[in-house]
């Protein structure tokens, strides 16, 4: 059949619950009596070309679209649903890290499960002097994210345009560990340079990271700049929380290290280390 809207609106927010994935087995989970085994047979058969006309309105996770498009839905013998075609924003916006963003180009590509469609999105924040992104692709179940900006820009320094509206240049340590945590997050596993090293260089910094701390609770962002052969000092931010810490060692002797802290809970201690072989 055939089915066109002159008119539609869908608004749905994050998912609540988690689906297992279908190549999960539960053990000690007894199959349902009289199933047989083997994929069930719909007693239907569906073939659907469905036209979004043009002024389908989409909203949720941030999302605020008008899309177009079309596509035929089918199913299969075992009465999985296969979509072909491709569904276009016209107009839109996009929320996300406390930004506005422009939907610069978005589709979802379909090409077989319909719950699994190819991902093709630009959503940008434009500024007076940069335009800085994202850039959305691979399919809903394996998405890949990369920054984009307009001049090119280091991806440190697009994310920071992205997340502050400035350079990493003019950033605070506190804004700098809020870009990096971010950086680990999004970015953090998808080749080359790690990024978190990428905006240590552009600050002038020895290291950036994410990682747990003895002085606070969860995951933190570190900054640390070594001041001479013997003075360390590094900052650190909660990931989740306002809570912050000011560290400074200064190493006595090859194995003893004085170490200041400052911060919601301050204090002072040496430390004796040495590695055992």
């Amino acid at each position: 059949g055939r089915l066109r809207a002159r008119e539609g609106y869908i608004e749905f927010g994050r998912a609540t619950r988690t689906r297992l994935s279908e190549d999960v087995v539960i053990v000690g989970r007894k199959s349902a009596p009289g199933r047989a085994a083997g994929p069930a047979r719909s007693p239907l058969a569906l073939r659907l070309d469905l036209d979004f006309g043009d002024a389908f309105r989409v909203i949720g996770t941030g999302l605020d679209a008008l899309v177009t498009g079309q596509l035929t839905v089918a199913s299969a013998d075992d009465g999985t649903l296969s979509a072909r075609g491709t569904i276009r924003t016209t107009r839109g916006t996009y929320t996300a890290f406390g930004q506005r963003l422009e939907v610069e180009r978005g589709a979802l590509i379909f090409n077989g499960p319909l719950d699994n469609p190819g991902l093709d999105v630009l959503a940008l924040r434009r500024l007076p002097s940069v335009e800085a992104g994202i850039e959305l692709t691979g399919t809903v179940r394996a998405p890949r994210v990369n920054t984009t900006s307009n001049p090119p820009l280091p991806q440190g320094e697009q994310l920071s345009w992205l997340v502050l509206g400035r350079s990493l240049a003019s950033a605070s340590q506190g804004d700098a560990a809020f870009v990096a945590s971010l950086a680990a997050g999004l970015l953090g596993g998808q080749g080359g340079v790690p990024i978190t090293r990428r905006i240590a260089d552009a600050l002038g910094l020895d290291d950036v990271g994410v990682s747990g701390s003895s002085a606070i609770a969860g995951q933190v962002v570190t900054v640390g700049k070594r001041l001479s052969d013997r003075v360390y000092i590094a900052y650190e931010q909660a990931v989740t929380t306002a809570t912050n810490l000011l560290r400074i060692d200064f190493e006595l002797h090859r194995f003893v290290t004085l170490r200041a802290e400052a911060g919601a809970v301050s204090g002072f201690g040496i430390f004796y280390t040495r590695s055992l072989r």
